[in-house]
């Protein structure tokens, strides 16, 4: 199934795999940092620190740069002439991992 795809198109997949695991990457990074700091308090107790206007500007940087790069996957699909269910979406997963 995977020799189906184009290249362009298993490549549009693989760069938007790459972006949303950035954006994860990021917030565990964020939210391991803010563990490790004391907690502090709020009305309903301890809790970990609010993210901070550069921590929110990163993670707005990468969340942007993953919808791009979904919309562009979007396209490539649309554009290739496939519905974009569920079989081409696990078909270019496999493909953008082999």
């Amino acid at each position: 199934m995977a020799d189906e795809y184009t290249a362009p198109l298993v490549d549009l997949q693989r760069r938007s795999t790459a972006a949303w695991d950035a954006v994860e990457a990021y917030r565990k990074l964020v939210d391991s940092q803010r563990r490790a700091e004391p907690r502090v308090d709020t009305t309903r107790g301890p809790a970990l620190r609010p993210w901070t206007p550069a921590e929110d500007a990163g993670y707005d940087q990468l969340h942007t740069a993953a919808v791009q790069a979904a919309e562009a996957l979007r396209a490539g699909i649309d554009a290739a002439g496939l519905d974009g269910g569920y079989d081409v979406t696990q078909g270019l997963h496999k493909a953008a991992r082999e």
